[in-house]
């Protein structure tokens, strides 16, 4: 397989395997769409045995599930499972335990110096309200004066009153479980790319998810050609390490003008 003026030349046998939430996630830092029915037109070639595309079925959302019929018609073999959105408790997590209490700790001392700040500012009403009852040291202070300030210290103390609810919801939010989109298909593609591995030559995976370093590894070990097509910034660091002639990965830039929406 060769990269000639953005044209990839299919000279092999060869497996396209398409991860599309990893591909379809992509375009925010391309700028640009992919295509899945231009993309499976540019490999609609003699020596492309199957072209596989693995996607994530929001069970009631139209759309998605519409695209896996679409996808089917198109020409694709769809390999479908639903997606499931797994609860995640940020505060009971390794990951997250120290910056969700250092969080905590934060809003805790917001908290903290609002009240101290409502107690300055309930104390300053009241001196004020005591040289309003004074007429000698109230002489220089106009009624239209000491309005304008009760206004200012009546706003003020609202705001703090309402920034103390906004925090005490914040931490509350924190303790509430977050929801994970949880459709990984690293087995499938594994299982697939295995299990056919005496139909193709080369394996052409648009994905560039390090989970599959291992599998490449093994294809290339027994002789297999692969070919990871991968998108600035979405390769995995681990296959850096791979020096072997039997290893090309491809920037999808190259193919932008061949396969954008």
């Amino acid at each position: 397989m060769e990269n000639k003026k953005n044209k990839l030349k299919i000279k092999k046998r060869t497996l396209l395997l398409v991860d599309w939430a990893n591909v379809y996630g992509w375009s925010k830092s391309l700028g640009w769409e992919i295509c899945p029915e231009k993309l499976f037109n540019f490999f609609d070639r003699p020596k492309i045995i199957d072209k596989r595309l693995y996607h994530g079925v929001e069970v009631g959302q139209e759309k998605s599930e519409n695209f896996k019929i679409e996808m089917e018609k198109v020409g694709f073999s769809v390999i479908a499972k639903e997606v499931k959105w797994t609860p995640v408790f940020l505060e009971k997590q390794i990951h997250f335990k120290k910056i969700v209490k250092k969080i905590f700790d934060v809003l805790d001392n917001v908290k903290s110096t609002n009240s101290e700040i409502s107690n300055k500012l309930y104390n300053l009403r009241r001196k004020i309200k005591n040289l309003q009852n004074s007429e000698e040291k109230n002489k220089n202070i106009s009624e239209d004066e000491l309005k304008e300030i009760f206004e200012s210290i009546e706003e003020l103390d609202g705001d703090l009153k309402n920034l103390n609810i906004d925090v005490g919801d914040l931490q509350d939010s924190l303790k509430k479980p977050a929801f994970r989109r949880k459709c990984d298909f690293d087995v499938e593609i594994t299982r697939d790319a295995l299990n056919m591995i005496d139909n193709y030559d080369t394996l052409l995976l648009f994905s560039g998810d390090g989970d599959y370093f291992a599998l490449t590894e093994d294809l290339i070990k027994r002789g297999k050609k692969v070919i990871l097509v991968f998108a600035e910034g979405h390769k995995g660091k681990e296959y850096n390490s791979i020096g072997n002639s039997l290893f090309y990965a491809c920037s999808v830039d190259n193919l932008e003008n061949s396969i954008k929406k």
